[in-house]
């Protein structure tokens, strides 16, 4: 009887033992790219074989955090997430028998994404050459770097900020007809960007062609109504006829869109002393000089203050 209640004993000890060798103990850390520990980061462990299984962990001061894991024969999902950070997912299995399994965790910042985002994206065919060629513009190089926008045209066609930068170097260079063609690519590419049609209005207006030039303007309007450079424009044409009446209202939109338009406001001061309004004259005309010490017209609206 002794010798049966020892074996039923020792039986008893067995799944015990047992349980003690399948488990696993984890140990990690959670730092950025830089090495540096990454406290309150969450440590989320699932496991695809055991459904109702979940664990949440916080790292400590040192990025540091740690958990037993009872049945170490399985594979552990590792979610680790932080704020600022993008998380990550690993697999991996404890070590059974009650050692430890180290793990490190390595989280890139949100801003390091982008950063290498941009890069790789720079790198891209066309992109890779419009910003050499950007940089050969900026170095004063014009040649070259329309050269270099015609080939990042070549591999990327619907680049437009590539069709409109070499539309702006044959414009400046007197070839209206080509920055006009380059102008209609890069609308047809983006649709109202107002930068292509500022380029279609200065090759028109070059090339005297009026009535596109009033086509592209109207357009430009609509596209970019918080631009005052049209509107005093428009105004400059009245007031080169001596029709002040018209001009007035432009000028008045111009400074609509933008209240510290010094060459609408000069104007507008010009205007309504030919009208015989010194007090709004001198008004427009005291702002000017606030606003534009050294503009060429300050000494001429100095001079008329002196008559207000």
């Amino acid at each position: 009887m002794k010798l049966a209640r020892f074996f039923a004993g020792a039986a008893l000890l067995v799944p015990t033992l047992l349980l003690a060798q399948a488990q696993g103990r984890i140990k990690g850390v959670v730092t950025d790219a830089q090495g540096k520990p990454i406290p309150g980061a969450k440590v989320v462990l699932t496991c695809p074989e055991i459904a109702n299984f979940r664990r949440e962990l916080i790292s400590d001061a040192k990025g540091g955090f740690a958990t037993l894991i009872v049945d170490a024969t399985k594979q552990y999902l590792f979610h680790v997430e932080a704020q600022g950070y993008q998380p990550i997912e690993q697999m991996h299995k404890p070590l059974i028998g009650g050692q430890t399994l180290e793990l490190s965790f390595t989280l890139k910042s949100v801003q390091e994404l982008q950063v290498e985002a941009q890069q790789k994206a720079s790198e891209q065919p066309g992109i890779k050459e419009a910003r050499e060629a950007q940089e050969l513009l900026e170095a004063g190089k014009t040649a070259e770097a329309r050269a270099k926008f015609a080939e990042a045209i070549a591999a990327k066609p619907d680049l437009f900020v590539a069709w409109l930068a070499m539309g702006d170097i044959d414009q400046k260079a007197g070839k209206n007809d080509d920055a006009l063609a380059s102008a209609e690519k890069c609308l047809s590419i983006k649709p109202e960007f107002p930068q292509c049609l500022a380029l279609a209005m200065n090759a028109t207006q070059a090339k005297g062609d009026k009535a596109a030039y009033q086509k592209y303007a109207e357009r430009y309007k609509v596209a970019n109504p918080t631009d005052p450079t049209l509107y005093y424009n428009d105004a400059v044409g009245f007031l080169n006829k001596g029709d002040d009446a018209k001009a007035r209202p432009l000028l008045e939109k111009a400074l609509e869109a933008d209240p510290n338009y010094a060459d609408a406001i000069f104007q507008l001061g010009m205007v309504y002393f030919r009208m015989g309004d010194t007090a709004k004259a001198k008004e427009m005309l005291q702002k000017f000089i606030a606003l534009a010490p050294n503009h060429n017209e300050a000494p001429t609206a100095q001079e008329m203050l002196k008559y207000m």
